[in-house]
C-alpha cells in the first residue's frame, strides 16, 4: 500500500511559525512524508472564490504528484469550512479524493455579526454547506474536532454544525480555538494520530 500523504489547510490570516500546523508540517517532513501545505490567497482578507480556486489547483497537484496515495487532510478554523465548500461543490457523485479529514475548531459565524477580529471576507464563506452526502464522497472518514472554549464557536454550534454534516465531533477540553494563543504550538497527539499511532480522543498538548 502506498504510503500517506497530507494536505494542511490553515485558516484565516495564515499561520505563524508557532501553530501546531507549522510544528506538524516539519515533523511530518522530518518522518520523510509527502506533505502539501499551500498558502491561501491574501489570508487577512480571504475569498472564497480564490480559496476554493487555489484549493483546486492543490488537489490537482496532489493527484499528479501522489496518484493512488492515501489522503490525509488537516484543517483548522477557517479552512474546515473552505474544504466543507469545496466537498459541496464536487457533489456527491464525484469520485472519493480523501482517505481522512480531520475539521480542527471550525468557526461559526453569523454573517451579520461576525466576530469583531474576523477580517474582510470571511462572511463570505458562511454559512456554509451542509452537505452530509458530499463529505462521504469526499472521504473516507471525517471528524470534527471541537474544545469547549472556544471564542469562535460555542460547543453547542461545533455539535449542531457536527450534526447537520453527520459527522462525529470530539471534544477537547479548555483547547479554546485550538491554535497558538490557546497552548496549542507543539501538538503533540495530532502528529501521532496522523501517523496512524493514535486514535480518538484528541490528547491536549500537555
Amino acid at each position: 500500500m502506498a504510503e500517506d500523504v497530507f494536505l494542511i489547510l490553515h485558516g484565516w490570516g495564515g499561520n505563524k511559525p508557532a501553530h501546531w500546523q507549522e510544528h506538524l508540517v516539519t515533523k511530518l517532513q522530518e518522518a520523510g512524508k509527502q506533505v502539501y501545505y499551500p498558502k491561501m490567497p491574501d489570508p487577512m482578507a480571504p475569498n472564497l472564490e480564490a480559496w476554493q480556486a487555489r484549493l483546486q489547483a492543490e488537489l490537482e497537484t496532489i493527484s499528479q504528484e501522489s496518484k493512488g496515495a492515501p489522503l490525509t487532510v488537516l484543517a483548522h478554523s477557517l479552512g474546515c469550512i473552505n474544504w466543507i465548500h469545496f466537498s459541496a461543490r464536487r457533489g456527491e457523485n464525484a469520485p472519493r479524493i480523501a482517505n481522512r479529514v480531520l475539521l480542527v475548531a471550525p468557526p461559526y459565524v453569523v454573517p451579520e455579526a461576525p466576530p469583531l477580529d474576523a477580517p474582510p471576507g470571511v462572511t463570505g464563506f458562511f454559512p456554509p454547506p451542509f452537505q452530509p452526502n458530499t463529505l462521504v464522497a469526499s472521504a473516507n472518514e471525517t471528524t470534527l474536532v471541537a474544545s469547549d472554549t472556544d471564542d469562535y464557536a460555542t460547543l453547542d454550534q461545533s455539535t449542531g454544525v457536527a450534526a447537520k454534516l453527520d459527522v462525529p465531533i470530539q471534544v477537547l477540553k479548555g483547547g479554546g480555538h485550538i491554535s497558538p494563543y490557546y497552548g496549542y504550538g507543539e501538538w503533540p497527539w495530532v502528529l501521532e494520530w496522523a501517523l496512524r499511532r493514535a486514535d480518538f480522543p484528541p490528547q491536549p498538548n500537555k
